[in-house]
């Protein structure tokens, strides 16, 4: 489920119009051998009141501007700040969020889907966080950048399993986390897919080499969008793009909202 599952864009929470009772949603997903992945990308909603932005604003783990203020810069809850995953204490803060006391409505079966977390800032001139922006201990954004996204599916993976360790779980278990952002190691936390791609025969042929290059570098539980994120696939197209997916690790039909359904019968 998108961001739109969420109470305003505030990730751990309900749209409590769409979503009242989440806990029986799930009851019945399960009973039809089924999980449910929730997203919370990286990008926190500068709102009072909201539980995950004040007590990361009160204990300082946002990333910091040049002057020590809390960075912040827009997506898709609006103006934001982004938590600074490359430090271990607000990992393992973080990494509570997922206990189902703290994540209130989820169940065993939900798992994790975290996108945007390159990190996409859609306001700024690069489209992702300044380079001058701070990170603990002084460093520069310019120097962790490419191991953003892996810290937070770190403290993610964190999070999951240490909710295994609890009742209602008599065992722990491994957790399915989707990223989109990956580095040397993700392998280890995620799997990964390839992104906003398009309804072209050319994705569709890109698709391969793709896939086998992530492979070779050792991150194997891959995937890409069947059909195309963005575009309308033509019926031959989505067919030949099944086939070619049912080869893929990771094989997920998504695309943007906008688009026509994509039944291919």
């Amino acid at each position: 489920t998108w961001v739109e599952h969420t109470d305003g864009k505030r990730y751990f929470t309900w749209d409590p119009h769409n979503f009242p009772t989440p806990e029986k949603m799930q009851a019945a997903l399960a009973a039809k051998g089924r999980k449910l992945v929730t997203i919370t990308d990286p990008h926190i909603k500068r709102a009072t009141g909201y539980h995950v932005f004040e007590e990361g604003t009160a204990k300082g783990f946002f990333v910091k501007t040049a002057a020590g203020a809390d960075y912040e810069g827009h997506c898709w809850p609006g103006q934001s700040s982004w938590l600074d995953y490359t430090r271990a204490e607000v990992r393992d803060w973080y990494a509570t969020f997922f206990e189902y006391g703290r994540y209130q409505g989820s169940t065993p079966i939900l798992y994790i889907w975290i996108d945007m977390n390159e990190p996409s800032v859609f306001n700024s001139h690069e489209v992702t966080m300044d380079v001058a922006a701070v990170h603990g201990g002084g460093v520069l954004h310019r120097d962790v950048h490419n191991q953003y996204g892996f810290y937070q599916t770190m403290a993610t993976y964190q999070g999951l399993r240490r909710r295994s360790e609890q009742p209602p779980h008599e065992t722990p278990t491994r957790p399915f986390i989707l990223s989109r952002s990956f580095y040397t190691g993700t392998q280890r936390y995620a799997a990964i897919w390839t992104g906003d791609n398009a309804a072209k025969w050319s994705h569709l042929q890109a698709v391969g080499p793709m896939l086998m290059a992530l492979g070779v570098g050792g991150i194997h539980f891959v995937g890409a969008d069947i059909g195309g994120f963005f575009g309308n696939p033509d019926e031959e197209l989505l067919v030949r793009w099944y086939q070619a997916a049912a080869y893929q690790p990771f094989c997920r039909g998504h695309a943007h909202l906008e688009t026509k359904r994509r039944e291919p019968w």
